[in-house]
C-alpha cells in the first residue's frame, strides 16, 4: 500500500488535477447546478417548495440531478486517461518503467475517482435543505451515498476501459457515454418493453402483478440504476415492482463485479506483449 500511494503516476496526477483552475471551475459549476434548483424552488414559491419537501419530491429532484451530473462528469474524466498518454506519445515511456500495467490503470482510476469523490462529498451538505422538511430518513441518505459511490466506480472503470481499448480520446469518450446510456436507459426500456409485450401476448396468464414479479424481469430491473434509485428514494414511486431481493444491494454487487472486470481487462489490454487466452503451444515431444 505504501508503494502504491508513493508511485509517481499517482503523485503527479493528483497534483496536476487538484492544482489547476479547471478543478475549481468544475467544482463551482457542479455545486451551482446541484444547489441552484432547490434554492430556486425555495425562493420562487416557498409554499410549493414546502409541499414538495413534505411529499419527498424535492429529495427526488435533488437526487436525480445529482445522478445526472455524475453520469455526465465521470466518463469524461476517465475516458482520456490512457488515450491521452498515447496521443501525447508518453505511453510507451510509461510502460518502460518498473510500474506494472495494472498499477498504471489503478493509479489513473484512483486519481480520477479522488476528484469525483470530492464532488460527491462537497455536494452532500446540500441535502440538508431537503431534510429540513422531514420525510427523509438518514438510512435513505446513506443508501443514496453508497449508490452514488458504486456508480462513480463503475462509470470511472468503464471510461478507463474505453480509454485503454480505443486509441483516440474523442472516440473513447463517445463510446463510454454510449455504453453508459445502454446501462442507464437501455436496461430500463428493455424492462418495461418486455413487460408490456408479455401482457399483450397473454393477458390472462401474465397480469400486471405477475409480469413484474418474474425473476428475469426483476433481475433486469435490479441492474437498472434509475429503477434502483427510485426504490431507494421511495418505494411508493414504483408500486407495481415488488422485488424479491434487496435492489440496491443486488445492484451494488453486480456493478462492483463489472468494475473489477473492466479494470482487469484494461490491465490486460495495456500490456505491451500479451498472450491470447485461446492460443496454445505444442509441447515438445520427448525422445525416450
Amino acid at each position: 500500500m505504501r508503494d502504491f500511494l508513493s508511485n509517481p503516476i499517482l503523485v503527479k496526477e493528483l497534483r496536476e488535477r487538484f492544482r489547476t483552475k479547471r478543478t475549481v471551475w468544475i467544482l463551482t459549476l457542479f455545486l451551482l447546478i446541484m444547489g441552484g434548483i432547490p434554492l430556486g424552488l425555495l425562493l420562487i414559491s416557498p409554499s410549493s417548495a414546502g409541499t414538495l419537501g413534505e411529499n419527498g419530491e424535492l429529495f427526488l429532484i435533488s437526487a436525480a440531478i445529482h445522478y445526472a451530473m455524475i453520469c455526465f462528469v465521470v466518463p469524461a474524466l476517465t475516458a482520456g486517461a490512457i488515450s491521452g498518454e498515447r496521443e501525447r506519445q508518453t505511453l510507451n515511456i510509461l510502460l518502460t518503467t518498473q510500474l506494472s500495467p495494472r498499477t498504471i490503470v489503478w493509479s489513473k482510476l484512483v486519481t480520477s475517482l479522488a476528484f469525483t469523490s470530492l464532488l460527491l462529498t462537497a455536494s452532500m451538505p446540500l441535502y440538508s435543505l431537503v431534510m429540513l422538511y422531514g420525510n427523509v430518513s438518514p438510512e435513505q441518505v446513506v443508501k443514496l451515498v453508497l449508490f452514488f459511490a458504486v456508480n462513480i466506480l463503475f462509470l470511472g472503470s468503464l471510461g478507463l476501459f474505453c480509454s485503454t481499448w480505443i486509441k483516440r480520446t474523442a472516440v473513447s469518450t463517445i463510446t463510454a457515454y454510449g455504453i453508459a446510456f445502454c446501462f442507464v436507459v437501455g436496461t430500463g426500456l428493455l424492462f418495461f418493453f418486455l413487460g408490456e409485450i408479455l401482457q399483450q401476448i397473454d393477458p390472462e396468464r401474465y397480469s400486471q402483478a405477475v409480469v413484474w414479479s418474474l425473476p428475469e424481469l426483476q433481475i433486469l430491473a435490479g441492474i437498472n440504476p434509475v429503477i434502483v434509485l427510485f426504490a431507494i428514494l421511495d418505494d411508493s414511486l414504483m408500486p407495481s415492482v415488488e422485488f424479491a431481493f434487496t435492489p440496491w444491494l443486488f445492484f451494488a454487487c453486480c456493478y462492483l463485479a463489472l468494475s473489477v472486470l473492466f479494470m482487469l481487462w484494461s490491465g490486460y489490454l495495456l500490456k505491451p506483449v500479451r498472450r491470447r487466452w485461446w492460443s496454445w503451444k505444442k509441447r515438445p515431444v520427448r525422445v525416450q
